[in-house]
């Protein structure tokens, strides 16, 4: 018959490279690898039937049986192009919702399976005459008609979708598919070269450099997506208006294992439980898509509202299990939280702040959704634009509560807390505000409006009345080379002397070896202000830490405070109150409640107490008045 079989030859070379290559990097995690593997195998397999379908020596039946289906597998492929091109633009899952959505873009390619079944009867589609010899009738054009739809209809969702792609993708994409419409144009008018399975061959190659490339998105410890794919496929989806829910998960202890094991044990533990609960999870929807965001956390996406609870509820019930791998056992502790898009969050920018926070503002495993959703909105996904507007308008709040100093019988100082109402959204607790404002990168600017109030306020209203002021010191806050000379400013514009200033900083915070906190904290000391150590008792302290930074106070965290309820505890705060005093700093205990508490503080001859046994954080007029009585 006269056929160049070289081109195709090289094609199937290709094409086994690729499928080998996607098995051996396991490329099969997403669902795009997936339909790129459907497209390879297509291709693959309309190379061995045009290769086939050429040979002189196979009967005339079987050549024309083989035939037809190269004409079907062509058009297959480009079927496979279009799907993968959907799933690039991410309206893949609208079209599996839609089971009629599926009959009508397979119609095309019905009509054409018809044709080549009349083929058997008229030979209208092609035929082979004695020699062989093949021979085109006049409706192969539809076969290059139906291949041309799937191939346009591919480059209008990927020009569709363009802004989720890079430059280079773009530029990769629009060629593939230039190229495979060029081929099929030459392969028409040009019989006997077989071209057109070794440009598909080609363009599945570049496919496979520009997008498919598995360490572009695949997390290496988990093998699961990583971050990117995340906010890309989940931005489509919102763009879409599609419905799906998110399920977050944040495993807590999981730096445990790291430090218990090494590093590739560690991590195979590790994968090897994230497939293990991806696995059950499939089971319940099929359609789910695993992510690692970073720092132990997952977000697991899927498109069935109605299976929500149950796989919040299953997801939690695996992880009430102990964990076994290759002779580990490990019980992981972990939080939950169930995401409705676009009911609760229409950005990508807050579902990601929300995913390195949302186990902050709970102590229970589940975070509960339906307490934040108001009719404005979900209040957990609007702080963005709530802080946002706070900080422009310097709507904040400074509330004061009292120290009690046990030596003096009166308030010797007060501490400036953060708060904010809403003209929307109502009061936002602390406990919501703080951990998301720290996440997102708005805690700086948060901080320095609270410094520029307390310092106004000491200023105008309490100095004469208290000692000092504490005002709180954020991590971000003491990583600014600034800070110092920010205060400094702050001093001279209101005329607070350092001594009437105590900047309280987290026992975490001052257990940690950075040297630029170490460096402010020294040049605030230098500069005359006093240290207090917040929350100590809270964290796993580092006392010689602690002691070389020179601190005034340390202050007891209620959780420490609550223990003086038990005699069985004396003992130990009796030994470790004159520790503290030895080295000069001033002990100060939170969360007084109770007079048996103030008693035996008094006993035990605490310097100072703060705690609603005396007042609760106050508007500053109020503490005003709360001073004269």
């Amino acid at each position: 018959m006269g056929f160049n079989l070289y081109l195709d030859i090289a094609a199937l070379t290709i094409l086994f490279f690729l499928v080998g290559s996607i098995i051996l990097k396991r490329q099969l995690i997403g669902t795009s690898n997936k339909v790129y593997l459907g497209v390879v195998i297509c291709a693959f397999i309309a190379t061995v039937l045009d290769i086939t379908a050429s040979l002189a020596e196979i009967p005339i039946p079987v050549l024309f049986l083989l035939n037809t289906f190269f004409v079907l597998s062509r058009a297959a492929t480009a079927l496979a192009l279009f799907f993968y091109a959907c799933n690039l633009g991410k309206v893949y899952y609208r079209l599996k919702r839609k089971k009629w959505g599926y009959f009508i873009l397979l119609i095309p390619f019905l009509i054409l399976a018809v044709f080549l079944i009349i083929n058997f009867f008229n030979k209208s589609v092609f035929d082979y005459l004695e020699g062989p010899k093949y021979q085109r009738g006049p409706f192969m054009t539809v076969a290059y008609v139906v291949s041309y739809l799937y191939l346009v209809a591919a480059l209008v969702v990927i020009f569709t979708s363009r802004k989720y792609h890079s430059s280079a993708q773009i530029i990769a994409i629009v060629t593939v598919f230039l190229l495979q419409v060029a081929a099929s144009i030459f392969q028409f008018f040009v019989g006997d070269i077989l071209i057109e399975m070794f440009v598909t061959a080609i363009t599945l190659l570049t496919l496979s450099i520009f997008i498919e490339s598995p360490e572009n998105f695949i997390d290496y410890k988990t093998r699961c997506l990583g971050f990117r794919p995340f906010t890309v496929n989940v931005e489509r989806q919102l763009d879409l208006k599609d419905s799906f829910s998110v399920l977050f998960i944040h495993i807590e202890n999981v730096s445990a294992i790291y430090n218990l094991y090494p590093h590739e044990v560690a991590i195979e533990f590790f994968r090897a439980c994230t497939a293990h609960t991806a696995e059950c999870m499939r089971k319940i929807d099929h359609s789910l898509t695993v992510y690692f965001l970073g720092d132990a956390t997952f977000a697991y996406v899927f498109f069935d509202h109605s299976k929500e609870e149950e796989m919040l509820h299953s997801i939690a019930a695996a992880f009430e299990k102990t964990m076994t791998h290759n002779g580990i056992s490990y019980l992981y502790e972990a939080k939950f939280c169930l995401v409705r898009c676009p009911e609760d969050c229409q950005s990508i920018t807050a579902l990601v702040g929300f995913s390195t926070t949302f186990f902050k503002l709970t102590e229970a495993r589940i975070l509960d959704l339906n307490r934040f959703r108001l009719p404005a909105g979900n209040l957990l996904f609007e702080l963005d634009h709530i802080l946002e507007r706070a900080i422009h308008e310097e709507s904040f709040s400074i509330y004061y509560q009292g120290i009690y100093s046990l030596i003096d019988k009166r308030f010797i100082a007060a501490e400036g807390l953060l708060r904010l109402v809403d003209p929307v959204f109502g009061t936002i607790m602390p406990s919501l505000m703080i951990p998301y404002a720290e996440s997102s990168g708005k805690i700086s600017a948060i901080s320095r409006i609270v410094m520029k109030k307390c310092f106004a306020f000491f200023a105008q209203s309490l100095r004469g009345k208290v000692d000092y002021i504490e005002i709180n010191l954020a991590p971000a806050q003491l990583l600014d080379v600034n800070l110092p000379n920010e205060i400094a400013k702050l001093a001279t514009d209101y005329g607070v002397q350092p001594h009437e200033i105590v900047f309280e900083v987290t026992e975490t915070v001052a257990a940690k070896e950075d040297l630029a906190m170490g460096n402010n904290i020294k040049a605030l000391r230098e500069q005359g202000y006093r240290i207090a150590i917040d929350d100590f008792g809270t964290g796993y302290s580092n006392l010689s830490r602690i002691m070389m930074l020179d601190v005034s106070i340390i202050k007891f965290d209620k959780s420490m405070t609550d223990l003086l309820v038990h005699d069985d505890q004396d003992e130990f705060f009796l030994g470790l109150l004159p520790f503290i005093r030895h080295r000069n700093m001033t002990v100060l205990f939170e969360g007084v409640e109770t007079k048996e508490v103030v008693d035996k503080l008094i006993h035990m001859k605490a310097d100072h107490i703060q705690g609603y046994y005396f007042s609760k954080a106050i508007p500053g007029e109020d503490f005003l008045k709360l001073l004269q009585k």
